[in-house]
């Protein structure tokens, strides 16, 4: 639709370097950052499964905003890698739109239970407990589309920050 051709417009002058047209390119980009966010995803489960000690609140604030990166890392890969004979794309879509809600829903809960519960300072907390609702809203400012790319990474560092700065974190 319209989102695709500005993007297209967007993505038209690194075709020379993949040898691939604007669609191909476009697609590619998608799973690629699937994948990438699929890793991450894995990798932050495994290091917020080895905290001991987190209280109810956390571990279901962790659950909401994990999981929430974790449907917008499967539906970006439905979205771009799965042939449309197969599945439609705008599955993939919606699961990334859900995604992004668990995200701007999670993050929240678990910046106020890291701070009541982890004792991780006030101005931590409140970062970690806006940085889901901002990155999402501002990634969407930004590039106009979903907010993946711009709002995923500072989502990811917000949360691995808020891991390693817990007063109270032990690793089993």
């Amino acid at each position: 639709g319209e989102a695709v051709n500005y993007w297209i417009k967007q993505v038209e002058w690194p075709t020379w370097v993949s040898g691939l047209d604007a669609i191909a390119t476009y697609k590619r980009y998608g799973i690629i950052f699937g994948f990438a966010l699929a890793v991450v995803v894995f990798c932050l489960a495994v290091v917020v499964r080895s905290r001991t000690g987190k209280g109810k609140w956390e571990r279901r604030g962790w659950r909401v905003a994990v999981g929430g990166l974790g449907a917008v890392a499967i539906g970006s890969l439905s979205e771009y890698g799965i042939s449309e004979d197969l599945f439609d794309p705008s599955n993939g879509f919606g699961l990334e739109l859900l995604g992004f809600l668990l995200i701007m829903i999670g993050t929240p809960i678990l910046g106020r239970a890291l701070h009541n519960e982890a004792g991780l300072g006030r101005i931590k907390a409140i970062g970690i407990a806006l940085i889901g609702p901002i990155g999402v809203v501002a990634g969407l400012a930004i590039n106009g589309h979903l907010p993946g790319g711009p709002a995923m990474p500072i989502i990811v560092t917000a949360m691995i920050i808020g891991i390693t700065g817990l007063p109270n974190t032990t690793h089993a």
